[in-house]
């Protein structure tokens, strides 16, 4: 088994949290530079004399990096430590930010960027497999709410900070000015976060089963990036979901007959870690088809200036970094099993709300029921994370822990999918009744969400006794120093 070595004593309160600012910062900045980014690409067009095509990939070449990238992060941490990778992945994605901000020209500014997501990735897969090592059960929903505010706050600065920036700076400023934060971030995780040392007699990798699961995520994300604008039908959004479905099979007959799995399938099959992770994908869905769809509601049809759209806009992550802690504290005193039901309700509630009367709301009204999605968002986000590692089994922490975020970048892109295709129309009455329906979408989602959470909870009660393995996981995992990086 790659476990790794646990240590004689806990890291302490102080260091605990410097392990939280340093792992929250990463976790900020992975939102905000995928953010700060979405308002200025025309600038960027402008600024570097290339076609908006071309420049799209700024952010579409970013996200298929991550996306790809994610398990694959996940696993080499279980492998060569988590502290290594998030820490080696900090300092990357500072690196790749200072050479992107000194791109002459188009085609290195997407080298570079991709440079950048690697990083990215590194980081983003470890973080919760390290909140799940260092901190005890009683305190770690806590913990992963904390991430969830700065996952909040970095999703709601990214957009007002790239508009400031293309109005009054130059667009190198897009990916300077968090670098001294992010120099921060590093230090503090080196500082903090104790080392690690993976056990000898490490499982013989599976470059198969990543290869594959590398095809699927990417090919499915850019599929269903492709599907808002071109249509589920299309041509050139079928080929690609058709290869994301192809690999998918590949890999669960390669996974079911290897030793040593690159993708723990038999952990998928424990209810509350497969339910836990398609709960994830539908909430990251229902969030940002609204914040998709509403910005071109609110400057189309209720003729908002992008600033004002921006503030309506902003009461969702408010709610959510707000909530966060909060319900990763209920989390931890009372469990998780009434926490993510009520946060798909308020979720779906809004949907609902949405699908009813958005043409008759007013500009109040919809900042209030984006603050109730936010408000679901952030009661289900840290609880569900935190229900999906308690029932992990240790040896594979990683391996799921790169899996949530890869569930969190696939939702993220159906939900745009589902939204996108709702403002092809051009007509305002056309285009408003097009967003309006478009909810109906979500309203069954987070249904059968409800759905899928009442089936894991009976099975639970059917099966009170989890196995071994499972209920070892639970027990915080702390490491001993390893001699040197």
């Amino acid at each position: 088994m790659n476990t790794l070595h646990n240590s004689a004593a806990n890291p302490s309160a102080a260091n605990r949290k410097g392990m939280l600012v340093a792992i929250s910062i990463g976790a900020f900045l992975s939102h905000y530079i995928a953010t700060v980014i979405h308002m200025s690409l025309p600038y960027l067009a402008e600024a570097l004399h290339a076609d908006s095509a071309t420049v799209s990939w700024v952010t579409t070449g970013y996200l298929l990096a991550i996306t790809s990238l994610l398990p694959v992060m996940g696993k080499l941490g279980e492998r060569w430590g988590y502290r290594r990778i998030h820490n080696y992945g900090l300092a990357l994605f500072t690196v790749g930010s200072l050479l992107t901000a000194s791109a002459p020209n188009i085609s290195a500014l997407l080298g570079f960027r991709l440079l950048q997501a690697v990083g990215a990735a590194m980081f983003q897969a470890t973080n919760i497999a390290l909140v799940t090592i260092h901190w005890p059960q009683q305190h770690r929903g806590k913990a992963l709410g904390s991430l969830s505010t700065a996952v909040a706050l970095g999703a709601m600065c990214g957009p007002a900070i790239g508009g400031l920036i293309v109005e009054w700076l130059h667009w190198r400023w897009l990916f300077l000015l968090h670098v001294p934060v992010a120099l921060l971030g590093t230090w503090l995780a080196f500082r903090y976060i104790p080392r690690q040392e993976p056990e000898r007699g490490k499982p013989a990798s599976d470059p198969v089963g990543a290869l594959l699961l590398i095809i699927s995520a990417a090919s499915g994300v850019y599929g269903l990036s492709l599907a808002g604008a071109q249509g589920w039908l299309a041509t050139e959004t079928l080929v690609p979901l058709s290869i994301s479905l192809t690999a998918l099979v590949l890999l669960l007959g390669w996974e079911l007959r290897q030793p040593s799995p690159f993708l723990p399938v038999h952990v998928l099959r424990i209810p509350q870690v497969g339910i836990g992770l398609i709960i994830s994908v539908v909430s990251f869905a229902l969030a940002n088809h609204g914040l998709v769809t509403l910005p071109f509601y609110l400057s189309g049809i209720e003729d908002l200036t992008p600033s004002l759209a921006g503030v309506v806009l902003a009461f969702y992550p408010l709610l959510l970094a707000v909530t966060g802690p909060l319900a990763g504290h209920l989390s931890d005193a009372w469990g998780p099993k009434s926490l993510v039901p009520m946060g798909l309700a308020a979720m779906g509630g809004g949907a609902v709300l949405f699908f009813l009367y958005l043409d008759s709301l007013p500009i109040w009204g919809i900042s209030s029921v984006l603050a109730l999605i936010g408000l679901g968002m952030g009661l289900l986000a840290s609880p569900n994370n935190s229900f999906i590692m308690r029932h992990t089994p240790r040896e594979h922490i990683g391996a799921i822990s790169g899996m949530i975020a890869l569930t969190r970048n696939l939702g993220m892109a159906l939900g745009a999918a589902l939204g996108l295709g709702s403002i092809e129309v051009q007509l305002r009455p056309l285009m408003a009744r097009s967003i309006q329906g478009s909810f109906e979408a979500s309203i069954y989602m987070a249904s059968a969400a409800l759905i899928l959470w009442g089936f894991q909870l009976y099975q639970g009660n059917r099966c009170p006794d989890r196995s071994g393995a499972a209920r070892e996981a639970e027990h915080p995992i702390h490491n001993r120093e390893e001699k040197s990086l």
